[in-house]
């Protein structure tokens, strides 16, 4: 293929997923790739950072808790909203706590995963001006939390089995607390972005 046509279908690929931003002025300022990675790093590591942390807390049921915290701090950090994060993060902490004893008693305590990604997507929603945004982030919430969840569990298993490392397959609900922060926020990011990219002079729903 002639290198000019890969680069115009690399660049279609690219403002497929990173449309340009409409201002009141008419100004287009591309959405950085950076950008992006901020979102990705932090769903990666806040989640990962929240569960053990809740390991010195005890219970399975805190690790729970303090993974969905630290990711919905990670949101509201991203979005700029440092109050709001720490407000959501407790928030978050206490639905997922409380969904995970419910979920013990009725059905099971994994139910505190899609129920996180729910409150988080709930509190995401704030970020956008446009409705279809909101509406498409809350939804979303709760199906990319457990698919990321059920995703780095998978993730982690299978490569306890390459490494043949007991350790490592231990640590399956980690992988799977760490892939519910990742694709959660990476969803977020990318989803919110191109529904919210183009906006009208303002900025109306």
């Amino acid at each position: 293929m002639d290198r000019s046509v890969r680069g115009a279908c690399w660049a279609r690929v690219w403002n497929f997923l990173f449309p340009p931003k409409v201002h009141g002025d008419g100004a287009q300022p591309q959405y950085r790739g950076h950008r992006l990675l901020q979102w990705i790093v932090a769903g990666l590591v806040f989640s990962a950072l929240g569960w053990i942390a809740g390991g010195y807390l005890g219970s399975w049921a805190s690790r729970t808790a303090c993974a969905a915290g630290a990711t919905a701090l990670a949101l509201g950090w991203l979005n700029r909203r440092p109050g709001a994060a720490l407000v959501g993060a407790v928030g978050v902490a206490i639905v997922g706590l409380v969904a995970v004893r419910i979920g013990e008693s009725f059905f099971s305590p994994l139910l505190a995963w899609p129920v996180a990604g729910l409150a988080i997507g709930v509190l995401g929603a704030f970020a956008y001006r446009r409705r279809r945004a909101r509406i498409t982030i809350i939804v979303a919430g709760p199906l990319l939390g457990s698919a990321g969840f059920f995703a780095g569990m998978v993730a982690t298993f299978l490569i306890a089995v390459g490494l043949n490392d007991s350790r490592v397959s231990a640590e399956t609900l980690l992988g799977g607390a760490v892939g519910f922060g990742l694709l959660l926020l990476t969803g977020t990011a990318l989803a919110g972005r191109w529904l919210d990219a183009i906006r009208a002079p303002g900025g109306g729903l």
